[in-house]
């Protein structure tokens, strides 16, 4: 991981002197899950989609176009996003949602090329703070087909936490801004519950992951977009 942070400083440094800075903010939406397992103990713990919003404000530099095809690049900036899961029983009981709101930071290098429509892949890494967590009524344990039932406990589990993101997509510079369509991909490295130690049964293994996609509006500062 020290080394994904290397990379993106030295984009950060490469970039400081840019000739075009975008400032932005975008909004969509995105399917989220967790992956909830322990490394000894075998649970019986069936977890699916739950559809979720993010947004956020960044910005975008782009050094001078050199004379390669590709081009790069970095961003940073603050999100705001829903994870969660639901977990499904195969009685009659209701699914049981647990929704967390994070506030995300990430730092991302990416490559581009193109000329008012410049086309991109990203990649880097996030800090995560929660913010909030709104959770369902737990199942009656009596009624759950013996499935097994974790979900965050406020006083036990973590409220910080890290992960990579991988993006992609476009970007095009018209009169009046920049507009931009991204798909992406997320998921956390750090465990969101805390198992104390592998003795117990808790799950050890507690992932957020996210798919996605968000639509953004930049104006820009300096140089020419288009060279």
């Amino acid at each position: 991981m020290r080394i994904i942070w290397l990379i993106c400083l030295a984009l950060t440094i490469n970039v400081g002197v840019g000739q075009t800075t975008y400032v932005g903010v975008k909004a969509g939406g995105h399917v989220s899950s967790a992956f909830i397992e322990h490394t000894v103990f075998n649970l019986n713990l069936n977890t699916t989609f739950l559809p979720g919003v993010n947004s956020g404000v960044f910005v975008k530099y782009l050094p001078k176009p050199g004379s390669a095809f590709l081009n790069s690049g970095v961003q940073f900036g603050v999100n705001y996003v829903q994870k969660g899961w639901k977990q499904t029983f195969l009685t009659d009981e209701p699914s049981y949602t647990a929704r967390m709101n994070y506030l995300e930071i990430p730092l991302e290098g990416f490559g581009y090329f193109g000329g008012n429509n410049k086309y991109f892949i990203s990649a880097g890494l996030y800090l995560e703070v929660l913010m909030s967590v709104d959770k369902d009524t737990e199942p009656n344990s009596t009624n759950t087909g013996g499935a097994d039932f974790y979900t965050y406990d406020e006083d036990r589990d973590r409220d910080i936490g890290y992960g990579a993101r991988l993006g992609g997509g476009m970007f095009r510079d018209i009169s009046i801004g920049t507009f931009q369509l991204e798909g992406f991909f997320s998921y956390s490295f750090s465990n969101f519950i805390d198992p104390g130690d592998l003795t117990t049964e808790t799950p050890d293994l507690s992932n957020h992951w996210i798919v996605g996609f968000s639509v953004g509006y930049m104006i820009s500062f300096g140089g020419n977009k288009n060279e």
